[in-house]
């Protein structure tokens, strides 16, 4: 004999199931709605996740790896000074005569008077011209005006003191000319011959104090 379902009992067990069916629907539109909801609110973090800081990109390419430290470059060799030129070595030949200014005997003595003589290329003819103007000969003598300023006083060599009237310079018209005295380099009375006296006079530009000062 069959148990009898009444019509209520049936009517239950419908209602129990369509609300649990209602139930999880509800419980699946809850969660989709979560989860959209915080994608939406923390974009950053979401990024985050999928990046680890230990691998990006930019922080290798900015970050060489380290290598060798450079040395540092050697001070540069000091630039070696420019030897200074040799000093001009000169005769003085008169334009009149023809003959050269000389040293008697060629005898370093402080006070020897100077003369005109045949050029021969001794060292009683040869000058060297200093920086400073001096004409030295015979190592340590110098071509000295002793006037004072007094016109037609004898030229003499005198030992190289750096003085004023031991010092020359040679003009555009030929003469030579005493830094001290203003006199110039004179031959006496225009003479041309051999052992004739050279002394200082005021400067005229005349053939016997015109000079051909050579190297």
């Amino acid at each position: 004999m069959y148990d009898h379902v009444t019509p209520r009992r049936r009517l239950s067990a419908g209602m129990l199931v369509g609300a649990l069916a209602v139930v999880l629907a509800l419980a699946a539109v809850i969660g989709t709605v979560w989860v959209l909801t915080r994608d939406a609110s923390d974009p950053q973090g979401a990024a985050d996740a999928s990046v680890s800081p230990s691998t990006s990109p930019s922080a290798s390419a900015s970050s060489p790896a380290p290598g060798p430290r450079a040395s540092a470059s050697p001070d540069p060799s000091p630039t070696p000074s420019a030897t200074p030129p040799a000093p001009a070595v000169v005769t003085l030949q008169g334009v009149a005569s023809g003959r050269c200014l000389d040293i008697p005997g060629g005898t370093a003595t402080d006070g020897a008077a100077l003369q005109l003589y045949d050029c021969n290329d001794t060292a009683s003819q040869q000058w060297t011209a200093s920086p400073s103007g001096e004409l030295r000969a015979l190592g340590s003598m110098c071509l000295d005006d002793p006037s004072g300023g007094t016109s037609g006083a004898a030229v003499t060599i005198w030992t190289c003191h750096g003085g004023a009237n031991q010092q020359w310079a040679p003009q555009a018209d030929g003469t030579v000319r005493n830094a001290a005295t203003g006199l110039c380099l004179d031959v006496s009375g225009a003479a041309t011959d051999n052992e004739t006296p050279v002394i200082v006079y005021d400067c005229h530009a005349g053939d016997n104090q015109r000079w051909s000062v050579s190297g």
